[in-house]
């Protein structure tokens, strides 16, 4: 049978002639990583590991660059719409090619809806009825994004520059702003729930710094891809790293225990007036990012139908596998009204999915023959940091582990 990586992706059949630049994928990346991560997860891991939770942030800053130029050397080397599941077949074969391509949907599934619960409660709280309907809003939201791909990549990266340079200036000046009320006391006691508080602040907070992959899902449509990915992250890394630094820094210095960040920046100096504009801010900052996450979603839904992981009929036009998704996510999230599951079990799920399917993918690149010595060399840099990170995922792993078994088994008895 052909192999996966020969064949042509469909997702791009629809675009123009034009092809997506070094600008575009800095917008594509910056839109996929700040928004709902660093809205909603700082709280998070605060009550996980106290303000040592920072400690978290700075180690994912860091380890950022790996990822970004593995996932980046990944793309220039083999350009697929399929990701991270393309580098697995290359390496590791058709069988888990397959089982990851289906767990990469599986995961998009589960977790994009996150973002559209930080919409919901955004605008919530903007008509001023936090304790309104979170989910029937957030599958509206959901909708919204999953309409927004249709408008195609030239067009949406137009759309997604021109709101991200206006959030990410609201996000900065919230910080300035929000400096006379910053605290020291604030950062005491330090280690709250010792270095284990840490360990899982980091899984969770690892949620916000995933998306350099999902950029990856573009390189079919991008020109040059082995020079315009790698100047890309050159940008990327460093502003997702210093925001996400400041904004968490900041945000723990401020009093209080509102869980969305930018209100809280704002509302503790600018009062009332300051928690609408945070509102604001934020949803379009939580928007933003659903569009390039489901945009994102939608090209590995259409490349694994194309591989016939998925109906076939998905792979053809963009319309049947954003109705799909739609369905998915509000089925998602209908899951999560029964069960009263919050989002932060599937943050930890949905992390702990994403580093296996790194691991996957870094032992694909060593295994995987001419992927030269960046590749090589990021791969084992990745495979150590995402080996370690899992440690501390506990009852995450176990459930993404549970995830991955099903998703190889479905593909193993469509393959026998």
């Amino acid at each position: 049978m052909t192999d996966l990586m020969s064949r042509p992706s469909p997702p791009g059949r629809e675009a123009s002639a034009k092809k997506l630049g070094v600008r575009a994928l800095v917008v594509f990346y910056v839109s996929s990583l700040v928004g709902t991560g660093i809205l909603l997860v700082p709280g998070l891991t605060e009550r996980q590991a106290g303000p040592a939770s920072v400690l978290a942030w700075l180690a994912l800053a860091v380890c950022s660059y790996p990822f970004a130029r593995f996932f980046a050397e990944m793309s220039a080397w083999r350009p697929d719409a399929a990701g991270l599941a393309a580098m697995v077949t290359a390496g590791l074969g058709r069988r888990p090619g397959r089982a990851a391509a289906l767990l990469l949907v599986a995961t998009y599934v589960i977790g994009n809806p996150v973002m559209g619960i930080v919409s919901a409660r955004c605008l919530l709280g903007l008509l001023g009825q936090p304790d309104g309907p979170v989910y029937p809003i957030a599958m509206g939201f959901m909708a919204l994004s999953a309409a927004f791909t249709l408008l195609g990549l030239t067009a949406g990266a137009r759309v997604q520059a021109a709101s991200l340079v206006v959030l990410l200036l609201g996000l900065g000046g919230a910080v300035v702003v929000a400096a006379p009320r910053f605290d020291a006391g604030e950062y005491t006691p330090f280690l709250t729930n010792g270095w284990d508080g840490v360990g899982i602040a980091v899984v969770t907070a690892f949620f916000s710094f995933l998306g350099w992959e999902n950029v990856s899902t573009l390189a079919d449509q991008v020109d040059d891809p082995a020079r315009s990915y790698r100047r890309a992250i050159r940008w990327a890394v460093p502003v997702v790293g210093l925001l996400y630094a400041a904004v968490t820094a900041a945000y723990l210095a401020v009093p209080g225990d509102e869980p969305v960040v930018i209100t809280a920046l704002l509302g503790a100096s600018l009062g009332e007036a300051g928690a609408v504009a945070g509102d604001l801010l934020a949803l379009g900052l939580a928007v933003v990012a659903t569009n390039a996450w489901v945009l994102g979603a939608t090209r590995v839904v259409r490349a694994a139908a194309r591989d016939r992981i998925l109906p076939r009929a998905l792979a053809d036009r963009p319309v049947p596998a954003t109705v799909a998704l739609t369905l998915a996510y509000t089925a998602v999230l209908g899951a999560l009204t029964l069960t009263d599951t919050g989002e932060e079990l599937v943050l930890i799920v949905t992390s702990s999915a994403f580093l296996l399917l790194y691991v996957a993918a870094a032992a694909a690149a060593l295994r995987a023959r001419g992927t030269g010595r960046a590749l090589r060399t990021t791969a084992v840099v990745t495979l150590v940091i995402a080996a370690v990170f899992l440690s501390f995922a506990g009852t995450g792993l176990l459930l993404a582990l549970l995830l991955a078994a099903g998703c190889a088994a479905l593909t193993a008895r469509t393959t026998s």
